[in-house]
């Protein structure tokens, strides 16, 4: 996962491109009433090494809902082009670390 997230990060891949490659490899599973999706990482890696951006329309409306949503909560917008950067898939980039403890920390949208 770690080396997935460098390649993106080096491609310039962003969190919408993070959302397009991880739904277009999603594998959904069910196991009585409990529904299990995994995203194999060969196919997320080569997703990513062809630099798989998605969709630019579907880009532009990810970055009006972020747009809308920090003006709604009175945060300050992400700088352009208002999409944040690739969120990751290994444990380096998903976790940071306070005392001594893993936090995982997504705040792209508020509650």
């Amino acid at each position: 996962g770690d080396h997935i997230d460098r390649v993106a990060l080096a491609r310039g891949l962003d969190a919408w491109s993070w959302v397009e490659i991880l739904t277009h490899c999603a594998r959904t599973t069910h196991r009585g009433r409990i529904e299990v999706r995994t995203h194999p990482l060969r196919q997320v890696l080569a997703d990513v090494e062809r630099g798989y951006r998605g969709s630019e329309k579907h880009r532009a409306s990810f970055a009006r809902l972020l747009a809308h949503d920090a003006a709604r909560t009175g945060r300050p917008p992400l700088p352009a082009p208002g999409i944040p950067a690739w969120p990751g898939v290994g444990p380096l980039l998903w976790h940071r670390y306070q005392g001594g403890e893993p936090v995982v920390e997504r705040r792209w949208l508020s509650r």
